[in-house]
């Protein structure tokens, strides 16, 4: 996971793949498409709208980028592209806003073809790095066609492929799933072996069946419990950084930084720690973090919103889309005192909060109205602490030879989201973080005291904390 504002690819000749003519001709006949925005589709394109009204700097976007070996077939890449889009129905359809709602359009797949088209002789990364800095702020709208960017730097030696596509049409973990199937179906062109791909559902079928699913009465009953024990467990707050973050009236611009936490061997020596105390991987590390924030700024409880996978049915399992939910992570520290301790607390709430994952927290929010005001600023992004275990996705033994990155864009910065990724021979957390001196300090702080739990644990099989005794934070 990258800045892109930090991302610098080898200089060299830049081509974009567009849409042919005849299938920007083909929107003028484009069909309504009858499945509504899931939940979280249209909660982001709201806050988009909302950040555009605003005049708000933010990056509605994910991308990719990584490198192939040799100079690229421009032809044979645009037929791999079409096959790709074409296979995966979410990328052929945009949203209309009419101000009441939000209508989704689709082209029809056999319409959609791609041709590559010269951008320019780059000499510079910086240069490329700014051309995809405009390029993806100005052309991955999700209230448009294309909501994505195909491009790649080509080279002698090798090439960097870059795609950048509105969050609305992909999550955190589809974007790891472009890498491997886009290597495929270019293979393909160039030698004519199959890609083998696994059949895959359209998001859009997701969305239809998600909106209009009939959530049991013990079901909503078990979320609105969970949900409102998280609500006022906080004071009737979403859950926020334990330490001062220095913010004023003015928005500030958001920072990335970056911990490693294990490597291969290590990850699992503190899987095999979690399990002694009858805890998981996952677990013992929100009950490092739960520390953390008792050892630094005496909390007494641990608060955080964590996604969760909604892809439920094997169709879902390498579409791209927005499968994920929120569910709220909470868990009292009192009493407790060893990482142990911590640990079994963490793996209850894990318990509890998957018991509620199919519950969309936008349509319970819609359901509570007033009594859970999660989101009260519709340009704020939710402060989260994400996990996902990326070690058996297709392909990712070889991110590392090919320089595998996700990108992310410009924006404000509120809080302190983090994601924890655990690779085959790395598991690493990176948080965004308010771009203030206060902020910088504590985040740091907080990050290493987080990194000390861990290793100690590691070492140790334990680790003692003092939770009412805090460290006077950074002002």
């Amino acid at each position: 996971m990258t800045a892109l504002r930090e991302y610098e690819p080898a200089p060299g000749r830049l081509v974009e793949w567009h849409p042919t003519e005849s299938t920007s001709d083909s929107l003028g006949e484009a069909r309504e498409h009858p499945a509504p925005p899931s939940s979280f589709q249209e909660n982001h394109l709201r806050r988009a709208l909302a950040n555009d009204a605003a005049g708000a700097v933010h990056s509605p976007w994910l991308a990719t980028a990584f490198d192939l070996p040799g100079e690229l077939d421009p032809v044979a890449m645009a037929g791999a592209w079409q096959r790709w889009v074409r296979r995966h129905a979410t990328l052929l359809t945009w949203f209309e806003n009419t101000g009441d709602e939000l209508r989704r359009c689709a082209l029809d797949a056999a319409d959609v073809a791609f041709a590559p088209v010269e951008v320019g002789e780059y000499g510079s990364g910086a240069d490329i790095r700014d051309h995809l800095l405009h390029r993806f702020a100005t052309a991955t709208s999700a209230l448009s066609w294309p909501p994505f960017v195909l491009g790649a730097v080509l080279r002698p030696e090798s090439s960097t492929v870059f795609f950048a596509v509105d969050h609305a049409h992909t999550d955190g973990y589809s974007i790891f799933l472009v890498f491997d199937e886009l290597r495929r179906l270019y293979w393909e062109q160039i030698t004519g072996e199959p890609a083998e791909l696994p059949e895959v559902g359209d998001h859009a079928d997701f969305a239809a069946l998600e909106r209009g699913r009939e959530i049991g009465a013990e079901e909503q009953a078990a979320a609105v419990r969970t949900w409102s024990e998280f609500w006022l467990e906080g004071g009737s707050r979403p859950p926020s950084f334990p330490l001062p973050l220095g913010l004023g009236d003015e928005p500030r611009g958001k920072l990335l930084t970056e911990r490693e936490l294990f490597d291969a061997e290590q990850a699992t020596a503190f899987g095999k720690r979690c399990r002694e105390h009858r805890g998981s991987f996952p677990a013992g590390v929100f009950a490092a973090l739960a520390i953390a924030a008792a050892e630094l700024a005496g909390a007494e409880s641990y608060r955080t919103l964590t996604p969760v996978q909604t892809r439920d049915e094997p169709r879902w399992a390498a579409a791209q889309g927005w499968f994920v939910n929120l569910v709220p992570l909470h868990f009292s520290l009192a009493g407790l005192r060893t990482f142990g301790e911590v640990l079994a607390a963490a793996d209850e709430a894990f318990v509890r909060a998957r018991a509620i994952a199919g519950v969309p927290v936008v349509k319970l929010v819609e359901m509570l109205g007033s009594r859970l005001r999660l989101q009260e600023d519709a340009r704020t992004v939710l402060p989260i602490v994400s996990f996902i275990d990326l070690r058996r996705v297709r392909g990712s033994e070889l991110w590392e030879a090919a320089g595998a990155q996700v990108l992310s864009g410009p924006g404000e910065g509120f809080d302190v989201p983090m994601w924890i990724n655990r690779l085959r021979g790395l598991t690493y957390l990176k948080a965004s973080y308010p771009d203030t001196p206060v902020a910088a300090e504590n985040v740091a702080r907080y990050l290493d005291r987080v990194q000390a739990v861990l290793h100690r644990v590691l070492a140790e099989g334990d680790h003692e904390f003092r939770g009412a005794a805090p460290l006077a934070a950074v002002e």
